[in-house]
């Protein structure tokens, strides 16, 4: 049953053509189940309901042309329910609906299975027989098990069809919703970087020239004989004949008698050469895994591999011939800083992160760059973006493909839009940072990935509010020596004198890894990360802290902060060690006039252990900064890098801003400054609750900074406060919101945040 299953999965997946790929699952399905009638319907939400797309048993004229309303017959219970319905009489039925269109009279048992993806029922998969009967448990779960691997490939299947046509054949704008990562709309086309060399990654497409496509596989299957020899020469010492036989197989399957003949078919009827060796390489590898002999079973592994090896070479061959374009959508599996690295400034104008979600480190990076950002679109084969023409709304997580020129057109006028926004934002930039009364805020900037962008205007902030030391450690193969570290924190330092700097040390771990100390773990966001990590490393955060305060020398503005703190003995362990380091530099200082000057140290409240703690931390530390970005993560335990529950991270969640509140008045009680340096200062919605709840002190990405101060220069304190316990009082992030939305509309400034 599994290898069917599959099997009728990967088929539908392969079919580029989306009637073609239902038709064949229907007469797949049919003569698993043996079965006389297997259809399927898919849901259409503007019309509100469901049209028959394909059928094996039904009248074929009908396809296209009856469609079922959600509320009207089995189809529609199905959906309703969103579980099968099995029945032996169901023309008997109540909700039986007569469609004499379809011709299903002669049949009498009814199974109908919803197909169904992240809560959204996507259609309806039946079968019919004639006899009147239950259908038995195992088709049952035939059906339902089909149904969930069905979805997912299901789900954007239109896309897909639509990128296995060229750009001048597409006769409509494809539209993809994804996760809004970062705000802002733009305009580019799309660029895959490091793309996974897999054929998962590689979706069917039909090209004009196939000679050019020939040309390319030829030269792919040369450098893989090359290869194999090469691989055949090094081995010819250590394996028996018998066991070298295999290079000589492998050359074999890639002749023209035997794969190569298969692929150069599937080329000439127009595939592209990645397109065709998919295809013949999953056709065959697919025949040998069903196959009963052990010994032919394993051919099928031996196909994939060799299609892997040309594939890689197809890819390599691929990505060095493409140009980058002028204004570039960058497209990965996920997003990394090194990535960002490679793409000129001025040349990126959107990312597109195919894993990862609102507040995955992608989104951070992308924020604090201030471009655009769509999240958490993986149903999607990584090649579909290739060179395509993208709109990139960041706003309601929305991406266009192949648009027509006249929603280009409306597009350009929402960027304009946005850009005369900014323009009235900025103006306001060398004002004080306090509320329409006069309560004065300190706004500060979240800095690390481009300090000379968010240093741009430091005589309009109060300081950075968070600097990410990883990055300087993310982007080198080695870890940063002592004198490397203390050169860039004297520049990050003295960008804002005589304000205060916090610096963060070494965050690695989750979703932030370092290319050359890999931590491979379940659950990395549990796991052995932030402080956690380097106090297992003394020598790391050592040399990382003697290097912060020998870079504070002249400047006096260090503040260092520990991330990932869950229990007193972490704090005490690292205060021992910056005390050590302190000492050591004395030490190294004694007999000259040069003077070190103390940092102030402070704890990031991020673990919810430590909110509960606050007393006893108050006596140890001198400040604390909430990171709203882990502490939502944990107070609701969703992993905020996995778009298929990204939907429960919310920042509102009235739990978590209920826990702000609380560790706002504690704080306040204990004298014990604390600041919020999480995405949710700067969100409007979020900095005005934060404000109301008593915080004074937020810190941002640059690009969100303009726009904070002047929405805080048009609220009244005592207005804010007065909102705060309909806010406390909600019971879902969208009724928090809803509130808010409507404070900002009776003061006529919602229209204002954005085009």
């Amino acid at each position: 049953m599994l290898s069917q299953l599959r099997r009728i999965v990967q088929d539908v997946a392969q079919e580029p053509v989306l009637n073609n790929a239902l038709a064949g699952l229907v007469s797949n399905v049919k003569n698993a189940l043996k079965t006389e009638c297997c259809s399927v319907y898919l849901a259409d939400y503007n019309q509100q309901h469901f049209m028959l797309m394909a059928t094996d048993g039904l009248n074929p004229e009908a396809v296209g042309q009856i469609s079922i309303g959600f509320s009207e017959g089995l189809i529609g219970w199905v959906g309703q329910r969103e579980e099968p319905i099995n029945l032996a009489q169901a023309h008997l039925h109540p909700r039986f609906k007569v469609t004499p269109e379809v011709s299903e009279d002669r049949f009498s048992a009814f199974l109908g299975c919803p197909i169904i993806h992240h809560r959204k029922v996507l259609g309806v998969l039946t079968i019919q027989q004639g006899e009147s009967r239950v259908f038995s448990e195992d088709e049952e779960s035939f059906l339902v098990t089909l149904g969930v691997q069905l979805a997912s490939v299901l789900v954007n299947a239109e896309m897909r069809q639509a990128a296995s046509q060229n750009s001048k054949q597409q006769k409509s704008t494809g539209q993809l919703l994804g996760l809004p990562g970062a705000p802002g709309i733009a305009i580019g086309e799309g660029f895959v970087l490091e793309p996974s060399s897999d054929f998962d990654a590689i979706s069917l497409k039909k090209v004009d020239d196939p000679e050019k496509e020939l040309s390319r596989f030829y030269k792919a299957v040369k450098i893989t004989k090359a290869e194999f020899n090469r691989l055949a020469e090094r081995m010819a010492g250590h394996l028996p004949p018998d066991a070298l036989a295999i290079f000589d197989v492998y050359h074999q399957l890639l002749d023209a008698a035997s794969l190569g003949n298969e692929i150069e078919k599937q080329i000439h009827e127009g595939w592209c050469a990645k397109s065709a060796l998919k295809r013949v390489v999953e056709k065959f590898a697919r025949q040998f895994d069903d196959m009963d002999d052990p010994y032919l079973r394993e051919r099928g592994t031996d196909i994939r591999d060799l299609g892997q090896r040309v594939l890689n070479h197809l890819l390599d061959t691929e990505q060095r011939h493409h140009k980058l374009p002028e204004k570039v959508v960058l497209v990965a599996d996920n997003v990394t800083a090194t990535m960002l690295a490679e793409i000129p400034r001025a040349q990126l104008v959107a990312i597109v992160s195919l894993k990862g979600s609102v507040n995955s480190h992608a989104a951070i990076m992308a924020r604090a760059l201030g471009i655009p950002a769509v999240m958490g679109l993986d149903e999607l084969p990584l090649f579909h973006w290739q060179s395509q023409r993208l709109i990139v709304d960041g706003y309601r997580g929305q991406i266009l493909v192949g648009p027509a020129e006249a929603i280009v057109a409306e597009y350009q006028a929402l960027i304009s839009e946005d850009a005369q926004l900014s323009a009235r934002y900025q103006s306001e930039m060398h004002l004080n940072a306090q509320s329409a009364c006069g309560t004065p805020f300190s706004l500060m900037v979240n800095a690390g990935l481009a300090i000379e962008l968010e240093s741009a205007q430091p005589s309009y902030t109060d300081g950075i509010g968070l600097y990410r030391t990883e990055f300087p450690f993310i982007m080198r193969n080695r870890f940063p020596t002592e004198a490397e570290q203390i050169e860039l924190y004297k520049k990050v330092l003295a960008s804002h004198p005589t304000k205060a700097v916090v610096m963060r040390t070494l965050d690695v771990g989750g979703d932030k890894a370092l290319p050359y100390f890999s931590i491979i773990e379940e659950n990395p966001f549990l796991g052995w990360r932030g402080i956690r990590l380097t106090l297992d490393h003394p020598e790391i955060f050592l040399v990382q802290i003697r290097a912060m305060l020998k870079a504070n020398i002249g400047q006096g503005n260090l503040h260092i902060l520990l991330p990932m703190i869950s229990d007193l003995a972490e704090v005490d362990e690292s205060l021992r060690l910056i005390k050590q380091a302190t000492f050591e530099l004395t030490d190294e200082l004694a007999g000259t006039e040069v003077q070190l000057p103390k940092a102030k140290v402070g704890v990031m409240i991020e673990v919810p252990s430590i909110m509960y703690q606050l007393p006893e931390l108050a006596r140890k530390i001198d400040f604390c900064s909430v990171g709203t970005n882990d502490l939502t993560q944990y107070l609701l335990a969703v992993d905020r890098n996995n778009p298929r529950v990204a939907g429960l991270y919310d920042a509102m969640h009235p739990a978590v801003l209920r826990a702000l509140h609380q560790m706002s008045l504690q704080a306040q009680g204990l004298q014990l400054p604390m600041s919020i340096c999480g995405e949710l200062a700067g969100e409007p919605a979020g900095v005005l609750i934060l404000a109301a709840m008593g915080y004074d002190k937020f810190s941002m990405n640059s690009s969100n900074l303009a726009k904070i101060k002047w929405l805080l220069r048009r609220v009244n304190m005592s207005e804010l406060q007065l909102l705060l316990p309909e806010i406390l009082a909600c019971q879902s992030p969208k009724q928090v919101r809803l509130h808010v939305q409507r404070f900002l509309d009776q003061k006529q400034l919602l229209n204002q945040l954005r085009a």
